[in-house]
C-alpha cells in the first residue's frame, strides 16, 4: 500500500514538472517571439483580404518585401517556434507567399482598418495569443505614393517576371510595328500601280476642267445679278424719294403742332392792364353839364 501510494506521488509530481517545463518553454517561446519581433519597421504590400474559416474569420494579407531579408529570417523564426510551442493552435498568423498563389516570401495574415490595398511602411505592434490563433498585429505607418510605383516589383517580389513581361510586352510591340510597316508597303504597292495612277490624273484633269468652267459660270452669274440689282435699287430709290419727303413733311407738321399745343397749354391768362390816360369820348353829354358855365 505504500509502495502504490509512492509510486502514484511519483508519477503526479512528475506530470506536474513536465506541465510547468512546458508551460515555461510556451512562455519563453511566447516572450521571445514578442522581443523578436516588436516596433520593427518594414516595407510590405497589403495584397488581399481572405477568410481562414468561420471560427477566425477574414485575415488582411500583407506581403513582406524581399528587401527585407533580415525581418524575413526573423519571421521564419518566430513562426518556427510558435509551431513547437503551440503545436495544438489552430492558426498562426505567419506563413509562406505559396499559400496565397505568390512563388516565394513571407506574408503576415493581420487585422488593418480602413487602408487601401497597396505598399506601405508597416510596424508590428504587438503579438497576440487569441484562443484559436496567433496574430501579429501591424500599424501602418506611411502609403508609398504614385511617385514610388517603380519599386512595385520589388515589394511584390517579382522582378524576374515584370522583367520578363516587360521583354515580352516590348517583343509584342516590335512585331506589330513590323506587321504595321509591311501592311503600308502592300498597300502603297497597290495603290501606286499604273492603272490607279492612270485613273488619278484622269480624275484631277476632269476635277480642274470641272472647276474652271463652274467658276466662268458663277462669275457670270454673279454680274448680272450685280448689275440687275443696282438697276433695281436706283428705280426704288427714284421712285420712294417723294414719298420719303413728303412722310419727313407730315412728321415736320405733326411734330410743329405738337409744340404749338404744349405752348397753348402753358400760356398765361392775365388781363391787359387798364391805360388811365386814355380819353374816353362821351356821345351824349352828362345832366348835369351846363355850357354856360365855360363861357
Amino acid at each position: 500500500m505504500n509502495i502504490t501510494r509512492g509510486s502514484t506521488f511519483n508519477l503526479s509530481s512528475t506530470s506536474s514538472h513536465i506541465d510547468y517545463c512546458e508551460d515555461m518553454d510556451t512562455v519563453n517561446a511566447k516572450n521571445y517571439v514578442k522581443d523578436l519581433l516588436k516596433s520593427r519597421i518594414f516595407l510590405g504590400r497589403y495584397l488581399e483580404r481572405r477568410l481562414i474559416d468561420e471560427r477566425i474569420g477574414y485575415r488582411d494579407v500583407v506581403l513582406v518585401s524581399p528587401a527585407e531579408v533580415e525581418f524575413k529570417k526573423h519571421l521564419s523564426e518566430a513562426q518556427h517556434k510558435l509551431m513547437k510551442a503551440y503545436p495544438k493552435i489552430q492558426w498562426i498568423g505567419i506563413s509562406d507567399s505559396e499559400t496565397i498563389g505568390h512563388p516565394s516570401g513571407i506574408c503576415i495574415w493581420t487585422e488593418i482598418d480602413n487602408q487601401p490595398f497597396g505598399a506601405f511602411w508597416f510596424q508590428v505592434k504587438s503579438v497576440k495569443f487569441r484562443d484559436l490563433e496567433i496574430i501579429v498585429l501591424l500599424k501602418c505607418i506611411r502609403h508609398i505614393s504614385d511617385a514610388f510605383l517603380e519599386i512595385e516589383p520589388i515589394l511584390t517580389g517579382s522582378v524576374d517576371n515584370y522583367k520578363g513581361k516587360s521583354d515580352s510586352k516590348q517583343v509584342n510591340i516590335e512585331a506589330k510595328l513590323n506587321d504595321a510597316y509591311s501592311e503600308i508597303t502592300i498597300n502603297l504597292k497597290n495603290m501606286l500601280s499604273i492603272s490607279n495612277l492612270k485613273e488619278f490624273f484622269t480624275f484631277l484633269f476632269a476635277f480642274i476642267i470641272a472647276i474652271f468652267t463652274g467658276s466662268t459660270a458663277f462669275v457670270n452669274f454673279l454680274g448680272n445679278f450685280i448689275l440687275a440689282l443696282i438697276r433695281e435699287m436706283s428705280i426704288f430709290i427714284k421712285n420712294s424719294t417723294p414719298m420719303f419727303l413728303g412722310f419727313l413733311d407730315f412728321l415736320s407738321k405733326i411734330v410743329g403742332g405738337f409744340y404749338i399745343l404744349i405752348a397753348m397749354f402753358f400760356k398765361p391768362n392775365n388781363p391787359n392792364p387798364l391805360n388811365k390816360r386814355r380819353i374816353t369820348y362821351y356821345d351824349k353829354p352828362p345832366e348835369n353839364f351846363n355850357p354856360r358855365e365855360f363861357d
